[in-house]
């Protein structure tokens, strides 16, 4: 999901300490080399920050919920008692205030118009981000690994990926991995969680040859990224099966498409479009249109951060309004001006106990980040794409699981509508599958900020499914 940069002008005002003489004194610069940690609350949900800081003022940032380590620091200042840290690669800075006692700063986290407060405590000792990912694989791997390029030639984009080869030898059936919605890379690396690589070395360990790559905009892949649709990505997705089709060791009649979340919008469209892909399999994939998807997660988050049923209601109602401005407005010119006074017509009417609710949660306005989200090209096709136009097109064998514990996408409505799109295929399976989350990881909650905590990348049990079914609607054509 983009670092801005922006030069940020703070005015802090503090309580004086009472002891005239210590005001007296010119305040020394304090000390503050070693790990520093502190948790935000964003929506209800705690996310853990560490700093640790050199002799040198050298820093770096560790975010282990959303498995980052290493972020480097721009800089960090010491003026007396007051610390500024700036976090220029998250577009972000922490301002504050050591206590006398030299083992607390209090502060708040800067990031765009959010202003959130944040207090750091000293920890003895430096503190380990490093999260387990017992199902990364290791060097040396059991199969060929070759970086490959290939080119979209309809959109001048030039893509970078991996393409994994049970051997050198022979003709393999083959699937293309298609990442969710944001900028991924090609392991589409989620919360410390490379959930590409560890699908793909299970897929090529069973016979299976697999190809993963960056975005467009990411990593090694060329073209712009945030002025991307779905559509787009789709373009890219059938310049991937171009380049298999043409491949000594990929079987051309078996070769499919895997999407995972928006991949699973992706990929019915690409499907429509290649005549190449033989099967498709989706991976918590949409059957609501985006308009449905956006207002269910707003109201499942909404509820998920403690707020009441009305006060959910509220925030989704809000959301629908919006998207139903955007749906319905081309002219770019007048929609940020409609979108800010549906907005502001929208909160006058609500009642000032759902205000003072959904205020403490950072709600209140409509701000600038979510104007430019809402205006994008990407969220004009989403919230009006309808998966099922183009599921109802394809006849070929089509896997579509959902976690029964995401709580990202809705799973029974999206697998209702999925089923309810496809033609009769003895071979289309569509599964709910209990205990698991968005990822499919085994979960407790179901709950993002739950997903860098599991260990578990995959589960045993799903990667199974997808890869027993890949091969039974190949060799079911042999």
């Amino acid at each position: 999901m983009k670092s801005v940069k922006a030069l940020l002008t703070l005015v802090l005002l503090f309580m004086l300490c009472s002891n005239k003489n210590a005001l007296a004194e010119p305040q020394k610069n304090k000390d503050i080399t070693g790990s520093w940690e502190g948790a935000l609350s964003v929506q209800g949900q705690s996310i853990p920050l560490v700093f640790n800081i050199n002799s040198d003022l050298t820093a770096t940032m560790d975010s282990p919920a959303q498995g980052a380590t290493n972020i480097p620091i721009e800089s960090v200042t010491v003026d007396g008692l007051e610390v500024n840290i700036n976090i220029a690669a998250a577009g972000a800075s922490f301002i504050g205030r050591l206590t006398l006692a030299n083992n607390e700063i209090k502060g708040h986290w800067l990031q765009g118009p959010n202003k959130l407060p944040l207090s750091l405590k000293k920890a003895g000792k430096k503190i380990s981000s490093v999260v387990k990912r017992p199902q990364h694989p290791l060097l040396p791997y059991e199969y060929v690994v070759k970086e490959v390029k290939f080119k979209n030639q309809e959109q001048n984009v030039e893509l970078a990926g991996t393409l994994t080869l049970p051997s050198s030898t022979g003709k393999y059936p083959a699937v293309v991995l298609i990442s969710g919605s944001g900028p991924q890379d090609r392991d589409q690396t989620v919360m410390g969680h490379k959930t590409f690589l560890v699908l793909a070395d299970f897929l090529t360990k069973k016979g299976i040859a697999v190809l993963r790559f960056d975005d467009r905009g990411v990593g090694d892949s060329t073209g712009n990224f945030a002025a991307a649709t779905s559509a787009d990505f789709a373009s890219d997705v059938s310049a991937a099966v171009n380049y298999l089709s043409s491949h000594a060791n990929v079987a051309k009649e078996n070769i499919g498409l895997i999407g995972h979340s928006e991949g699973g919008l992706i990929a019915p469209i690409a499907a429509t479009t290649s005549p190449n892909v033989s099967f498709i399999a989706l991976l918590a994939g949409p059957g609501q249109n985006g308009n449905e998807i956006a207002v269910w997660q707003v109201k499942t988050i909404l509820k998920a951060t403690g707020l009441s049923e009305e006060a959910a209601n509220a925030g989704s109602n809000m959301t629908r309004a919006l998207n139903e401005v955007v749906m319905m407005n081309s002219d770019s010119t007048t929609l940020t001006s409609k979108l800010m006074s549906t907005y502001e017509r929208n909160w006058q009417a609500l009642p000032e106990n759902v205000k003072s609710e959904i205020k403490k949660i950072g709600g209140g306005k409509l701000s600038q980040a979510r104007i430019k989200e809402l205006t994008s090209n990407w969220t004009k096709f989403f919230l009006a794409h309808n998966p099922a136009a183009y599921l109802g097109k394809l006849q070929i064998p089509v896997l579509a699981i959902h976690g029964a514990k995401d709580t990202q996408m809705d799973a029974k409505q999206n697998l209702k509508k999925i089923s309810d799109a496809l033609h009769e295929h003895p071979l289309h399976r569509v599964e709910e599958i209990a205990g698991v989350n968005h990822l499919f990881q085994r979960a407790n909650t179901g709950f993002m900020t739950e997903y860098a905590k599991i260990e578990e990348t995959m589960s045993p049990k799903v990667l199974e499914i997808i890869g027993d079914w890949v091969l039974k609607v190949t060799v079911e054509k042999q």
